[in-house]
């Protein structure tokens, strides 16, 4: 090791770090952009950026890896952590499309782990400013500066940082028992990575067939928020927009009434209902099913599902009641409900 070259190394790093912190914020900044225009549907659990800590640089030098010739690449450094392990390779896709890429320093974690062994995994990039980016006058002073861009899940980054944390004041070999709760932990977070991908995508698969489904009139459904939703969309096409205020308190209520799917509700809908919501603009999809629910059965609605605090009932409402032969006046005396 030479400290005289430590020396110089953290003196020229002292004037040289705010550039490199404002290179890994501009890297980060583009990368939100093309993020958010490219893949609108990617949800990103954190993004950072930072320079390298003085004290993390000198210890790196102090290694006998690293001398006068050898060169740092992650001065500047960018995280961006996906929620889904699917949605590494598609940022990664874009960070490749739109800088230029220290191939030799960067590293793929996964490849590199193997099929046998467990640990981080994650995609790492240096990269550089191509010329089109330094043809903008804001990014010529980051000409040659490097950065390190890490992608990784949630799950393996939560891993990263324990292990990190862990070990970092720790030198030498840790007891056998520990590498193997370790490598055990390793693996049960890998497997839920895994879990998590194949989960979202059946998911989005049950959304996307629901979806198709709905447009063809299909109503085999389980009641839920997303259900009904395409199903209100799917049924009453003049009320726009469509608005619900309180989803759940609905499906709770459509639960009291004694409906579990998309059919039953569909039966209790009677076409002069449909014909009424188109001439009335109606716009609160809480107040049509509530109607359907009323007069279909205005007894069970009141019984089971009303909450007696709210004692009143708008004229509109009360109108339309009378207009399907429910028998209202009777239901505001037995309730309590004051007409307004």
């Amino acid at each position: 090791m030479n400290e005289q070259y430590v020396k110089e190394k953290m003196k020229w790093y002292a004037e040289a770090k705010g550039l490199y912190e404002a290179f890994a914020e501009q890297v980060l900044t583009i990368l939100q952009a093309l993020i958010e225009q490219e893949l609108p549907d990617v949800k990103i659990a954190s993004c950072s950026f930072r320079a390298k800590k003085p004290e993390s640089l000198q210890k790196k030098l102090r290694k006998d890896k690293y001398n006068k010739d050898s060169e740092i690449t992650d001065l500047a450094g960018v995280r961006i952590i996906t929620y889904s392990k699917r949605d590494i390779s598609c940022i990664s896709e874009i960070i490749k499309r739109s800088f230029e890429i220290d191939i030799p320093n960067s590293v793929n974690k996964t490849l590199t782990l193997g099929e046998d062994r467990v640990g981080y995994r994650g995609d790492h990039y240096v990269i550089l400013f191509n010329s089109e980016r330094l043809r903008m006058p804001e990014n010529q002073r980051f000409r040659n500066l490097k950065c390190e861009v890490q992608v990784t899940s949630l799950i393996a980054h939560t891993w990263s940082e324990i292990t990190h944390e862990k070990g970092y004041k720790f030198e030498g070999e840790l007891p056998g028992e520990l590498v193997r709760r370790k490598n055990l932990l390793a693996g049960m977070l890998e497997l839920a990575d895994l879990e998590m991908d194949a989960y979202v995508e059946s998911f989005d698969n049950y959304v996307n067939q629901m979806e198709q489904e709905a447009e063809k009139g299909c109503l085999k459904y389980q009641i839920n928020s997303m259900s009904l939703e395409r199903f209100m969309a799917w049924k009453f096409t003049s009320v726009s927009p469509q608005v619900f205020r309180d989803v759940d308190l609905v499906l709770k209520e459509l639960k009291r009434y004694g409906l579990d799917t998309i059919k039953e509700l569909n039966e209790l809908i009677h076409p002069e209902f449909e014909e009424e919501i188109q001439k009335s603009n109606w716009r609160s999809l809480d107040g049509i099913i509530r109607n359907i629910l009323i007069i279909e059965d205005a007894d069970k609605y009141f019984t089971k599902v009303w909450n007696p605090s709210m004692n009143q009932m708008n004229h509109k409402n009360y109108e339309l009641y009378q207009k399907f032969g429910v028998d209202i006046d009777r239901i505001c005396r037995e309730h309590n409900i004051c007409i307004i």
